[in-house]
């Protein structure tokens, strides 16, 4: 059952206490909480719904480790030791086998890698530490209104000396920000979103080298729909839409090719979001189309590229340049930059396409991401029966390709194939194994001596 908005702060919020009451005889942190509304444990076919993973530092030895909870039930799910390995809890075990018993026996978890998804998925959040205290204080504060707490007299603090104290202790703790970090902090607590849900174009960026008609002052944010849009503050201070981008969209899932420091193409991949631009393409005639890929990594951290779209249609992406993240190498800027007309998408795709054509440097394939897979596994199941696999032969390649080893489509294939011929091998074996044991039993025999055993059974 997904859970609402409201549910998944509330439960993250619950777990959190939970850990420190159980564990309120150590000295130790709850770092971030992650929230997955769908979660598949990486190696095998075990997957939940509503997983929160806690990241715990202990203070004492500075090691982190992570905890899994069930956001249904509220109950440990399993612990992650320090060499990586899941540890499922006996609770969780022993719930799975009174569930389905038989599905639990073909279940392989004994060492199982544990892994946080690259991407999130749409109704996915991560809490910080300032995010969830933020929240607690908040619910604090409701909690005092909802029981009409007074205080008394000598307590209560006047409108004037309240603002008066609020400011202070925002100024005290603008103090140890850069401008560019009050800012982005400024915007962040407008929206009520984390800070690093906000990301402010450099001025010198080759972004606004290369595209001048740019409103100043630019910035992107994800808003609590998890919709990347595009503003700007005005010269009154207020921020307003850009008028040169739409928000961002899942329906949008063009493949790109992104670039590396060194001005090379070294990935093919599927952004989280696509946002359309609107009249930035009109300067250089190599370049049919622009947009904003979105990409969000595993700590709900955002991230932007600009893609662009060649006369072959291929597309090619390379990091936006904004403040508090390092400034792109001078060779991806001189490798796309329109102003001194060396951005040309077709020769990048294009040696990057004739590089995946050679199977000792891509292994005859194109190693997509696992939230790409997962996302599109109904299409490639299909087209796997398509090519003539049985239903389990399909699974069986597809599980290939999201397992540890990341098999693209070709070589889990032919691992597949492989372990079919073997199969059909160990048939044949035991099928004339069993014929020529079934011949030597009748050699010899003659039709009196079938004759005497069948009078023999029946006087008996």
């Amino acid at each position: 059952m997904k859970l609402e908005k409201e549910e998944v702060e509330q439960k993250m919020l619950a777990i959190a206490k939970l850990i420190k009451e159980t564990n309120e005889e150590k000295d130790f942190d709850v770092e971030n909480i992650n929230y997955y509304e769908d979660f598949k444990f990486e190696g095998s076919n075990l997957a939940e719904t509503n997983i929160f993973i806690a990241e715990v530092a202990d203070k004492s030895d500075g090691i982190v480790k992570f905890e899994l909870y069930s956001g249904n039930t509220n109950n440990l799910i399993a612990t992650v030791s320090p060499d990586g390995k899941l540890h499922f809890s006996q609770e969780y075990l022993e719930n799975l086998r009174e569930v389905d018993e038989h599905f639990f026996e073909s279940l392989d978890i004994d060492d199982l890698d544990f892994k946080l998804p690259e991407e999130l998925g749409k109704d996915d959040r991560v809490f910080t530490k300032e995010e969830r205290e933020y929240i607690e204080s908040k619910e604090l504060e409701k909690d005092i209104h909802g029981k009409n707490k007074e205080l008394t007299n000598a307590e209560k603090l006047t409108d004037t000396e309240k603002e008066k104290d609020d400011e202070t202790k925002e100024e005290e703790e603008n103090k140890a920000l850069s401008e560019d970090e009050k800012q982005q902090e400024q915007i962040a607590k407008q929206k009520g979103i984390p800070t690093h849900s906000v990301l402010f174009v450099r001025e010198n960026s080759n972004f606004y080298k290369d595209h001048p008609e740019l409103e100043k002052n630019l910035y992107f944010y994800r808003d609590n729909d998890g919709v990347v849009k595009a503003e700007y503050i005005d010269s009154n201070g207020k921020s307003q839409p850009s008028e040169y981008f739409e928000p961002s969209q899942t329906a949008l899932r063009q493949e790109t090719i992104s670039l590396g420091d060194d001005g090379n193409p070294v990935t093919r991949e599927v952004p989280y979001q696509v946002m359309k631009t609107k009249g930035l393409n009109n300067i250089d005639k190599d370049i049919r189309d622009i947009r904003i890929n979105v990409k969000i990594d595993t700590y709900g951290y955002l991230d932007i590229e600009e893609a662009r779209q060649g006369k072959n249609g291929e597309w090619l992406s390379h990091d936006v340049e904004v403040k508090g993240r390092n400034y792109n190498s001078n060779a991806v800027n001189q490798t796309t930059s329109i102003r001194s007309r060396n951005a040309d998408p077709d020769k990048q795709t294009e040696d990057f396409e004739k590089a995946e054509e050679n199977e000792e440097a891509f292994k005859d394939g194109i190693q997509y991401d696992e939230m790409y897979l997962m996302r599109n596994s109904d299409v490639i199941m299909q087209e796997l029966i398509d090519k003539g696999y049985q239903k389990e032969e399909a699974i069986k390649i597809f599980n290939y390709m999201i397992g540890e080893e990341n098999l693209t489509m070709s070589e889990a294939e032919e691992r597949v194939n492989e372990e079919i011929k073997e199969q059909n091998r160990d048939e044949n074996e035991k099928e004339s194994t069993e014929r020529e044991e079934s011949e030597e039993q009748s050699e010899g025999r003659t039709p009196g001596d079938d004759a005497w055993e069948r009078l023999e059974g029946h006087r008996r």
